[in-house]
């Protein structure tokens, strides 16, 4: 202790501001302006970060289900006006409707029965929807039978239940 003076010597009282001022040093850069780290820029940075966040989500959701420039939008499943006449016709065959062919105005000029019923798209759409509502629906069944077909792929369902 013999050869330390007064001002190399540091008592314990003066030890933590001598940090401090220390720590003050290292936030200053190079030309003396002191960089401010404060609670302000994290939060713009989080806002910045929820902001990404929710551009990306919003993308997501606009091309997650596109299938490129020629997308079209889905048809409601149960929109039966929409649907086209082939369509319709299939479900007619399907389940054996004893309804008429839709015709459209051009048919029926170059086509023409006298007497024949004709019935509308529109009609004929009517019809299709209404049979459908009607029909009962096996919950098991048709559970049983999507599970069979995504795991089988195409093959035919050769469970059944009584």
């Amino acid at each position: 202790m013999a050869g330390r003076t007064h001002k190399g010597s540091a008592s314990e009282s003066e030890t933590p501001s001598r940090h401090h001022n220390r720590d003050r040093d290292r936030d200053r850069d190079r030309d003396g302006h002191q960089n401010v780290t404060t609670s302000s820029s994290r939060t713009s940075q989080k806002a910045r970060n929820q902001q990404a966040l929710q551009q990306q989500q919003s993308f997501l959701q606009k091309h997650i289900n596109s299938n490129g420039p020629k997308d079209r939008p889905r048809i409601d499943p149960l929109d039966f006006e929409k649907m086209d006449e082939a369509t319709l016709l299939r479900y007619k065959d399907r389940y054996n409707i004893n309804l008429p062919r839709p015709e459209s105005l051009n048919s029926d000029i170059l086509n023409s029965e006298i007497g024949k019923k004709t019935i509308s798209k529109g009609e004929f759409a009517n019809q299709v929807k209404n049979h459908f509502m009607g029909l009962q629906a096996k919950e098991n069944d048709i559970i049983t039978g999507f599970l069979y077909k995504v795991k089988h792929q195409d093959k035919e369902f050769k469970l059944t239940f009584q």
